[in-house]
């Protein structure tokens, strides 16, 4: 099974407001108040309301970069998985999960678009990728490896589909990736979805890129927050790892 059997109706889109839409145990919604709008989002044990100066509009509910909660702690994605041997000079495509945020936008006149809250349904977990006086604090999710795309909840993971390729002259063992949030292209249909490539120099040195492409015609490409005006950054091809591909 690929992506392009999976394409239906996604949880996520644009919408006009007033607003009302259930993800899970999390209800968010955008009502008249007054003059204005009040956006409330509801969860077990937590409420979070912020006013809207404008009583219509256009909000935008998509899957974000995986990075963002439960604050700024880290721009990189760790996903650990079942380790796969691969030989001299060869390559593999594998599918793995990675955690869902879920970011809602206002969108303004043109392109524009304001962030206007973040919130997960998977639980954040973190790692240090390398050694303690130079490595990087990781948003880490362990993931087995799959050999087509697996059945997901788009509300909580989504999956990558990583195609490996082992360009050294020996064998070599890989059971983790690690990706830059700055070169990260979310996109959704039935599932959210990512296209990546990893390729691998020695058991200590890789690459890895996400790519700017539809996982399969008809999946809408996500609102990035880093460029909807959370971080002004400029985007990276790739990401050099440097502290290994294993354990």
């Amino acid at each position: 099974m690929d992506f392009c059997a999976l394409i239906v109706e996604s949880v996520y889109g644009s919408s006009q407001y007033p607003f009302n839409r259930q993800f899970g145990p999390v209800s968010v919604s955008i009502e008249p108040s007054g003059n204005f709008s009040l956006y409330r989002r509801v969860q077990p044990g937590r409420t979070v309301e912020k006013v809207i100066g404008n009583r219509e509009g256009t909000v935008v509910v998509n899957p974000v970069e995986p990075v963002h909660l439960p604050g700024e702690v880290t721009g990189m994605l760790e996903l650990h998985f079942t380790p796969i041997s691969l030989e001299p000079e060869s390559s593999c495509k594998i599918y793995l999960k990675f955690p869902v945020e879920i970011g809602v936008f206002l969108q303004g006149r043109g392109d524009g678009f304001d962030v206007l809250d973040i919130f997960s349904l998977a639980r954040p977990r973190f790692s240090l990728y390398g050694t303690p006086e130079r490595g990087l604090i990781t948003r880490h999710a362990d993931t087995r490896v799959y050999d087509q795309v697996p059945a997901t909840d788009p509300l909580e993971e989504g999956v990558m589909a990583l195609s490996v390729k082992n360009s050294s002259r020996s064998w070599v063992e890989v059971s983790r990736a690690v990706f830059d949030h700055r070169n990260m292209h979310l996109y959704h249909g039935e599932m959210v979805a990512m296209t990546a490539q990893m390729e691998v120099f020695s058991r200590e040195v890789a690459e890895t890129r996400i790519l700017a492409r539809a996982p399969a015609e008809g999946m809408q490409a996500s609102v990035r927050l880093f460029s909807a005006g959370k971080s002004f950054i400029p985007e990276i091809p790739l990401f050099l790892m440097e502290y290994g591909v294993g354990e």
